[in-house]
């Protein structure tokens, strides 16, 4: 996969969606206390989110 800023090709840094997992303490009702642990990474960026570029704000071009 390969992110290209439509604005211009130098540009080499983009802002895109990844999923992760936490450990929570909750109470007996599930409800959040506080986040403890690592994060987890479930999902890693995918070519078919969306991918903006981070230095102007232009979308990105990805190939996959």
């Amino acid at each position: 996969m390969k992110a290209t800023c439509s604005k211009n090709k130098d540009h080499d840094k983009f802002v895109t969606v990844a999923h992760v997992s936490e450990d929570w303490v909750v109470d007996r009702e599930g409800n959040w206390i506080s986040t403890i642990g690592s994060q987890e990474t479930v999902a890693h960026p995918h070519p078919e989110n969306t991918w903006t570029c981070y230095l102007c704000g232009e979308p990105a071009i990805v190939e996959n």
